[in-house]
Parts: C-alpha cells; sequence; structure tokens
C-alpha cells in the first residue's frame, strides 16, 4: 500500500544520533575520520577483514538499548568521502518492541562522494507485536560512486504472540549529488495484512527485504548481477529490475523463512561487491 504521506511528520526533525565520516589516505586505505555516537549507538573500530579489498573499511553498529521502543527518534548520517571504500552494518537484528502508545522512527543518510563505495547492510528489523515504525532511507551519491543499502524487516512469532505487529511505513530516497531526486519508493503495510497471506500484499511469505544498489556508470551490469543470484525454490519469491532515471538497480525478495532471506541477501551483496571491486567478501562474524 502506497501514499503521498505514510510517515509521521516529525520525522523530518529526527536528531542524528550516529554520524560517521570515513576517507581515504594517501596509501588507499580507508580510515574514520570522524564520528559522533549518542545513546543508543555504540560505534565499532575500524575493522580490516580478510578478503575484502585492500584499505576497505567495516564498521559495526551496536545498540546499547534492547533495540527501538515507542517514541524513539533514531537517526543515522555515513558519509563517504572520495575514494573511499566503506562496509557498515550491525552486530545482529534490531528488535523493534511493542509499544502502547505512539510510535518509533529512524532516519538514515548515506552519502557517497566520486569514486567511492559505500555500503549500508543491517541485519532484519524484528517487529514485535503492536510495534509501529517509520522508516526514511536517503542515498545521496556523485555519478561514480557505488552505494549498496539493504532495508529489512520480519515478524515477531505472529502465532505465539497472538497477534502481529501494527504497521510498518517506509520512505527511499536517491538523489544525485546537487540533491535532485532519482528515484523513489514508498510503501505501507500492517501487521495484519502482512500476516493474512492475501494475494498482491505478502502472499504466504511473510519476511521482506530490498537491496538498493546505485551504481550509474552502468546499472544494465548490477541488473544483469542481481538477476544472476535470483533464488529457485518456493521459500523465497524475489526480482530484481532498474532503478529510475539510471540510477542503478534493485532487488526486493519476500520470504517464508528468515534463513533463506539472510541467503538471498548475501549472495547479491557478494556479487555486487565482487562486480564492483574484484573482490568477493569473506564471512562475518555475527
Amino acid at each position: 500500500m502506497t501514499g503521498d504521506r505514510i510517515l509521521p511528520d516529525d520525522l523530518d526533525a529526527v536528531p542524528r544520533q550516529v554520524a560517521l565520516a570515513f576517507r581515504r589516505d594517501p596509501s588507499g586505505r580507508t580510515y574514520l575520520l570522524r564520528q559522533h555516537a549518542a545513546y543508543p549507538f555504540h560505534v565499532g573500530r575500524a575493522l580490516y577483514l580478510p578478503g575484502d579489498p585492500g584499505g576497505f573499511c567495516t564498521t559495526y553498529l551496536q545498540s546499547c538499548s534492547g533495540g527501538i521502543f515507542q517514541r524513539d527518534r533514531l537517526g543515522v548520517a555515513v558519509h563517504a568521502e572520495a575514494g573511499a571504500g566503506v562496509h557498515v552494518t550491525t552486530s545482529a537484528s534490531t528488535v523493534v518492541h511493542s509499544m502502547e502508545d505512539g510510535d518509533a522512527a529512524q532516519s538514515i543518510v548515506l552519502d557517497a562522494g566520486e569514486d567511492a563505495v559505500l555500503e549500508y547492510l543491517p541485519d532484519p528489523q524484528i517487529l514485535f507485536p503492536r510495534s509501529r515504525l517509520a522508516n526514511r532511507l536517503l542515498i545521496r551519491a556523485h555519478p561514480s560512486a557505488t552505494v549498496v543499502a539493504c532495508d529489512s524487516f520480519l515478524p515477531h512469532d505472529p502465532a505465539a504472540a497472538g497477534e502481529p505487529f501494527d504497521w510498518l511505513r517506509s520512505d527511499t530516497r536517491i538523489e544525485d549529488e546537487s540533491g535532485a531526486l532519482l528515484a523513489a519508493d514508498r510503501f505501507a503495510v500492517t501487521g495484519a495484512d502482512a500476516m493474512a497471506a492475501r494475494v498482491g500484499i505478502h502472499g504466504a511469505y511473510r519476511m521482506q527485504a530490498t537491496l538498493l544498489v546505485v551504481h550509474r556508470r552502468d546499472p544494465d551490469a548490477m541488473l544483469a548481477v542481481l538477476r544472476g543470484v535470483l533464488p529457485e525454490g518456493d521459500t523465497v519469491y524475489a526480482g530484481a529490475s532498474l532503478l529510475p532515471n539510471g540510477a542503478g538497480a534493485w532487488l526486493r525478495a519476500l520470504s517464508s523463512d528468515a534463513v533463506a532471506l539472510r541467503a538471498t541477501l548475501r549472495d547479491a551483496w557478494a556479487a555486487v561487491r565482487s562486480a564492483t571491486t574484484g573482490h568477493a567478501p569473506g564471512p562475518r562474524r555475527k
């Protein structure tokens, strides 16, 4: 379900508890240039993992609060300067807790400079019964940059809990370096609809993920990469297409199994990483 205004009115005023900036040094190694982290976030140190391209930096975001609670207003901003190679992820899935009153919102801003590679791949959000969450993702990228971003969710055992999450609302924007809109995606789904197995909404699949590959140099190549790893079988229902205005390509997947959904996302990310950097990612500890 879509609409012109599906997010809380105050989402534009969401504070930024996390602000990270990455820079490439003369040797080609990317380092964490600046960081600001306020409760409930903790920023892990810069890691350089086996199998990654030379100098590619990995950073983990962790939550000290145990998840997202009602009335939370959370914001994260990540900037990759020219030539930087950055992978930002989480140490585990994020629990969105039950809410008796009000809702929660989070805003993610990703900004990639010339020839930068910025990957923002958090683990899925787990939506508890009666949870209400509004997500906003803004990607701003130089024409030569590559940004890979994931947004995914799954319900928390609705059969055992006896009721689903209340609603999830999402607003994604992709802009060029001047702020001009290239692509937008909006959706709103209620837990009742997601759990009802209705044709045209989620059907038999209760979990959802979106992988965006902003790559304006050769969007057709990125589309071919994503379509080359689409899973077969009945556990995951997925498709890939071009983004508007030559912004890149994207994959959306529905799944009845969290492990299969995770594998689909990893395969797609690994294929994109190989195509854009020449290096397949090594295993990550979670």
